[in-house]
């Protein structure tokens, strides 16, 4: 957990050293302090340092930052950031993760969240699913809890409707004033139980998708005549296998040539250097993919490049998560994205040789 909040944490401070914006459309804010109170009537994506929101969102709400206090309704929450304070909120399904939790007075119906300390004070419909080092509950739960923790406090006004779910190894503490229908310990073993593995799951994917955001966001903000050489790549279905192929002979002979100049005095840096830079692109090569998908798909209905970035990474990383679908998608956006790099290096150097 802290490993991955450094991380995120880093990431976010990278985004701090440069120019911040706040876009012209309010469903997308970004600055070093964010206190949004409008109403938003879409789905909308917030990072900063500290955040305060209070705004009615008529959608999905993504969250990302340091300090963060919200306040907010929305259809389904997503947070990731250092301490997180949710109070008042009203949403379906919040999927939380941090390192310091504190949710009170507020309504949600299924809530997922990970952090070293959570503390929840508030109304949870259905089921709640939380995962840190140390918990404490004191609202009311009308259907399970599972938890996996190694510090419980279940408060004196706790009501639990459903069976509260635990490791039969964690210190617990259950006071006679709270009100519980089923306690059901649980041996913790290697092979977590599948809600664990759920939890760990969206919380990695809530980090590497934040994550991959803030780096989309960065460099659409520092490197637009990029871009705008995806954007005019052809999108006919032939170019865009001519580039796929490309980017799948740069996979494959790239390691080969970097082993092969490693064997020799005089190439090893080149060949370190060259497979730095090549692990660097694969990880950053579903950010062009994003973005000439989404200039392809929603140009007409998205007008602001952050939104349309955003909403299409999204859209890839959901599609990623579909057992089997998945990692192929996983791999024809790598090498689709490594022959969006390659062409538009080759086109560069080309420009610079004939000018030169």
């Amino acid at each position: 957990m802290k490993k991955k909040l450094s991380i995120f944490l880093l990431v976010l401070i990278t985004i701090l050293t440069i120019p911040t914006f706040v876009s012209a459309e309010n469903n997308l804010l970004v600055n070093e302090n964010v206190n949004s109170r409008e109403k938003i009537d879409n789905t909308s994506f917030v990072v900063g340092n500290l955040i305060k929101m209070s705004s009615e969102v008529d959608g999905i709400n993504f969250v990302a930052g340091n300090d963060i206090s919200l306040s907010s309704k929305q259809d389904h929450l997503f947070v990731a950031g250092n301490v997180i304070n949710l109070e008042n909120i009203e949403t379906k399904e919040a999927f939380i993760a941090g390192s310091t939790i504190n949710i009170t007075s507020s309504t949600i119906r299924n809530l997922y969240a990970a952090a070293e300390t959570i503390k929840l004070n508030s109304d949870i419909s259905k089921n709640a699913n939380l995962a840190g080092d140390k918990i404490t509950i004191n609202g009311k739960i009308d259907g399970d809890v599972y938890i996996a923790a190694e510090k419980i406090n279940i408060g004196e006004e706790a009501v639990i409707n459903g069976t509260l779910k635990y490791p039969s190894n964690a210190k617990i503490n259950i006071p006679n004033t709270a009100h519980i229908e089923k306690v059901k310990p649980y041996k913790p073993s290697s092979t977590s139980s599948k809600k664990s593995i759920i939890i760990s799951t969206i919380t990695e994917k809530t980090y590497s998708f934040l994550s991959m955001a803030i780096i989309g966001i960065i460099l659409l903000s520092i490197a637009k005549p990029f871009f705008k050489k995806v954007e005019k790549l052809p999108s006919k279905i032939e170019e865009v296998l001519k580039q796929s192929l490309i980017g799948l002979l740069v996979l494959i002979l790239i390691p080969i040539i970097s082993l092969i100049l490693i064997c020799t005095i005089i190439g090893i840096p080149i060949s370190i250097i060259s497979l730095l830079i090549y692990g660097i692109l694969i990880y950053l090569s579903i950010i062009p993919v994003a973005y000439f998908i989404g200039k392809n798909l929603f140009k007409d209905k998205i007008k602001n490049d952050y939104s349309l970035l955003l909403i299409t990474l999204l859209l890839i990383y959901l599609i990623r998560l579909i057992p089997v679908i998945g990692p192929i998608i996983t791999f024809i956006t790598i090498i689709f994205g490594l022959g969006i790099y390659f062409n538009i290096i080759k086109s560069e150097l080309s420009t610079k040789k004939s000018n030169n």
